[in-house]
């Protein structure tokens, strides 16, 4: 697995599969589970099995695989609805 670094110059080039194949990698690693092949509409608390615990976790993960820092405050639990939505969330955060 390799990670993705995201500088402020390249958060345009970075693309949405970029993200959900970060995503997908530390729900994997977050989960212990494999979940190569992830639907970006799957949704991750009812499919996927990330719980409230694991959300923290998560989000530490993809900090380290992104290269970005989030602003925890504007997270919503909507933001956790599936892949995409939180792929949505994280492009956002890098674009800001």
């Amino acid at each position: 697995m390799s990670d993705i670094a995201v500088t402020p110059e390249a958060t345009g080039d970075v693309r949405r599969d970029e993200v959900v194949a970060a995503i997908t990698a530390a729900l994997t690693q977050v989960l212990n589970q494999d979940l190569t092949g992830l639907d970006a509409d799957a949704r991750l608390f009812d499919q996927v099995g990330l719980d409230s615990s694991g959300v923290f976790e998560l989000l530490m993960e993809l900090e380290d695989r992104l290269s970005v820092e989030l602003d925890t405050d504007s997270l919503e639990m909507r933001h956790f609805e599936t892949v995409r939505s939180l792929a949505g969330f994280l492009l956002a955060e890098m674009s800001a």
